[in-house]
């Protein structure tokens, strides 16, 4: 049996199991042979991928080596030693390598041809580390205190927090609560009118926008961006905020798409968790930068992810950090889930959200979109994998159709810099 993506089926090949639609329709039985027709109607249906007769399936990475020449390949694999500190063997983590393996080259053939044999490795070099002490007078709870203290949500945050707790919500309703920020406004309907949901036709007004996608899914979509706006002034010398908004963007575009394959799973809820799932570390580089930048300098050193080294540091993570924030703000429970287990899907008592949120942003890290101070890829195990009831397979379409998107996002709903 071959597992394949939809663009690699071809007319005479048997399918192996039943194909059903993500909706649950039934399409197509196992046994029947392929057609035109057949592979057009799953297209039309959304499939991604489908079971076939036959070992068909090819090693990914194969596929990329066979047409990059072998001075390009290596210098490929040493720029993705930081990324990558051993090449991986299993699923998904030797997908994601591939991934990245394939972005990788195409950057460095895209030099080439631009500058001669000179061409620049795309991934920045390890920086030397600092003297590493650890933080042991502050807690999670302290920088959560600290943070409420320092700043506040606009009042548009809460308007539309009692628009998704009531059950007598309605489209004037979210409307009203966004039409009072001129600047929300502007962005949710750029968002609304971006390829992240490709409309095709125009879309003016809040109370339209209700109308097509939801009154529930348009309030997470508007808490997002309010939450956003939230952090405007992260000194730059710590962290490039457009880098890591584009980064959480690409998160949130692909926890999204792959929410899609899953029925029940709110799309909007997962691209939200994305946008919002390293907000923790925006807490640690406004309240302890030195602390949040010895953790990025230990995980470069210990070739370990930055949620293990910030608990070296700290004694607790960014992910933790950022849900303490989320739960004093009164966000859903759902994207607190989301956010606080996304480096340990398997703790959480509903896996499925965390589990997709932490591929997710495993492929943002493989793609090189943007960056928030991540330098080791986490590990995404095939019991985490499993959790999300995918196959690797949909990574390609996952990247393809989630380009644009994080592009179109970036440059309409966030701006110069995120602010």
């Amino acid at each position: 049996m071959s597992l394949l993506h939809v663009d690699q089926l071809q007319p005479g090949m048997i399918l192996e199991k039943n194909l059903m639609a993500f909706n649950g329709r039934f399409l197509l039985p196992r046994g029947i042979v392929l057609t035109e027709k057949h592979i057009q109607t799953m297209k039309v249906w959304g499939v991604v991928e489908a079971s076939v007769e036959g070992n068909l399936s090819a090693e990914p990475l194969k596929e990329v080596a066979a047409s990059i020449p072998v001075d390009v390949l290596q210098e490929a694999v040493r720029s993705l030693e930081t990324l990558f500190p051993a090449i991986p063997s299993s699923s998904p983590m030797k997908e994601f390598y591939s991934v990245a393996m394939e972005r990788t080259t195409t950057v460095l053939m895209r030099d080439r041809s631009k500058r001669g044999a000179s061409a620049q490795q795309p991934r920045s070099a390890p920086r030397r580390m600092s003297s590493a002490v650890p933080n042991l007078s502050v807690t999670a709870a302290d920088l959560v205190s600290r943070e409420l203290q320092l700043a506040s949500l606009p009042d548009v945050y809460y308007r539309i927090m009692e628009v998704i707790n009531s059950t007598r919500s309605s489209a004037s309703h979210i409307a009203e609560a966004v039409g009072k920020d001129t600047s929300l406004l502007s962005r949710l309907l750029r968002l609304v009118n971006s390829a992240f949901y490709g409309f095709p036709s125009k879309i003016e007004t809040v109370t339209r926008a209700v109308a097509i996608i939801g009154t529930r899914e348009l309030s997470t979509l508007a808490l997002g961006v309010a939450a956003v706006q939230y952090f405007n002034d992260i000194p730059s010398e710590y962290v490039d905020m457009k880098s890591f908004w584009r980064h959480s963007v690409a998160c949130g575009v692909y926890a999204r798409l792959m929410a899609s394959e899953k029925i029940g799973v709110s799309e909007e809820r997962l691209f939200v968790s994305g946008l919002l799932h390293d907000l923790g570390k925006l807490v640690l580089f406004r309240q302890v930068p030195l602390s949040a930048r010895n953790a990025i300098e230990l995980a470069l050193a210990k070739k370990i992810p930055l949620s293990e080294a910030e608990r070296e540091i700290l004694g607790f993570d960014h992910a933790y950090l950022g849900a303490l924030l989320l739960r004093e703000w009164e966000i859903p429970s759902p994207l607190e889930n989301a956010v606080r287990f996304h480096h340990s899907p398997l703790s959480s008592s509903s896996p499925l959200d965390p589990a997709l949120l932490a591929s997710a942003d495993a492929l943002a890290m493989a793609t090189g979109f943007g960056g928030s101070g991540s330098v080791v890829m986490p590990d995404i195990s095939p019991e985490i994998w499993t959790e999300t009831g995918l196959s690797p397979a949909v990574f390609q379409p996952v990247i393809l159709q989630g380009s644009r998107q994080i592009e179109d996002i970036t440059n309409a709903f966030l701006g110069n810099g995120g602010t």
